[in-house]
């Protein structure tokens, strides 16, 4: 029994500690509740609007960001398609010079066959007179050794140039 009684105290005053526990941390609770609960939620609160704040201009920076990455790949496309143009621009003055060169090379290479044939006309207008010359000349030497004297030599050259002008007519005839 004294044990009872012993645990039966030690019990009670087990009882009597824990209520007084429970009353202190209930009176430090409505104490901080008065005193702290406000400041403390205050102070959250104060964070919870500067995090939804720094949130939001987080997301107008993204989107101002956005918005120039956007600018700029829509530059690049441009300076691409402005690079491709000039690019085909410089392809086709290429080949519009490389025409232009053709033909001016065409060009020079009939005005040369144009002057080498009137070159080769002139050459063989030449050589037939100077053809020409020579048969009157070999042709008054023959007469003169045939004759054995000396004809009028112009008279002599006009009759026997006749005879070659006829000659020459008949064959282009």
């Amino acid at each position: 029994m004294l044990t009872t009684l012993i645990i039966g105290a030690a019990a009670g005053e087990l009882v009597a500690q824990m209520a007084t526990v429970i009353l202190a941390f209930a009176i430090v609770v409505a104490i901080l509740y008065k005193v702290a609960w406000g400041p403390i939620m205050q102070l959250i609160d104060e964070r919870r609007e500067t995090i939804a704040r720094e949130f939001d201009t987080i997301e107008k920076k993204q989107a101002a960001l956005d918005s120039r990455i956007r600018d700029y790949e829509e530059r690049l496309r441009q300076i691409d398609n402005e690079a491709r143009e000039r690019l085909n621009r410089a392809i086709e003055e290429g080949r519009k010079a490389s025409a232009d060169l053709l033909e001016q090379a065409r060009k020079q290479s009939d005005d040369l066959r144009k002057k080498a044939e009137s070159d080769i006309r002139v050459e063989i207008e030449k050589a037939r007179v100077e053809l020409r010359d020579r048969i009157v000349d070999m042709t008054l030497q023959s007469t003169e050794k045939l004759l054995h004297k000396k004809l009028d030599a112009q008279a002599h050259r006009d009759l026997i140039g006749n005879f070659i002008s006829e000659v020459e007519q008949k064959q282009l005839s």
